[in-house]
């Protein structure tokens, strides 16, 4: 993997037809080395504290492979780099093998899979294409969200490596469909496994922990019903 580009956003006041809202979504491009701290990369900052940032959602990268689905997807030419929010921008980033726990590193610095990305409205007000949100979760190749591990600065261009493989194996997309799909073949298993990561957003497990309670009275009345 290599990181291609880092982007960074403060938030600012855009308008979507008759609609005003605040968002740091549309990141630029920034040259030279870049800091990163625990929360966030210098220069970057979240709009909405409520559903963005904090150590679990420090940094977000996206694979620059998808631009290619999405032009031909959209009818455009060109994606420019941050377009979909992304601090870093990754080629070879692939959420079929990327997993919760896994860990890279890009020059000094230490990053920890955390969960995948849940995609707001505002991805369709940025398209401006109001079917912009239920394709990018039906796509399910979401991007990437890590939390620090490792301080330091990184640098365009640099190598992205990981350093270490979670033995459990949840996939960034496996878990997003888990989650999304409830006729994916495998959903009470990576839901059941998942939860028990130490290393998942504490966001997520809240989310899938009533979903397999809800699997569970569904296997208890069940098998109720044949005694």
């Amino acid at each position: 993997m290599q990181l291609e580009a880092i982007n960074v956003s403060k938030p600012k006041l855009r308008r979507f037809g008759f609609k005003f809202y605040t968002t740091a979504f549309l990141k630029k491009t920034v040259q030279g080395p870049v800091s990163l701290t625990q929360d966030n990369l210098n220069g970057d900052k979240q709009a909405d504290l409520m559903n963005h940032g904090g150590n679990d959602k420090a940094v977000y990268g996206f694979s620059t492979e998808h631009h290619d689905y999405w032009k031909q997807k959209l009818g455009i030419d060109h994606i420019d780099f941050g377009k979909f929010g992304e601090n870093l921008s990754i080629s070879g980033l692939n959420e079929s093998d990327i997993a919760i726990g896994d860990r890279i590193q890009i020059n000094d610095c230490i990053l920890e899979v955390s969960q995948p990305r849940i995609p707001c409205y505002k991805i369709s007000f940025e398209f401006k294409e109001m079917s912009m949100l239920n394709n990018f979760i039906a796509y399910a190749h979401t991007g990437v969200y890590f939390r620090v591990i490792q301080t330091g600065t990184m640098t365009a261009n640099s190598p992205v490596e990981v350093i270490y493989k979670h033995p459990d194996n949840i996939t960034i997309k496996n878990l997003f469909r888990a989650y999304f799909d409830s006729q994916f073949p495998d959903q009470e298993k990576v839901m059941r496994t998942a939860i028990a990561i130490p290393e998942l957003a504490e966001a997520w497990r809240s989310k899938m922990v009533p979903i397999v309670h809800r699997i569970d009275l569904y296997h208890q009345r069940k098998n109720k019903g044949k005694t």
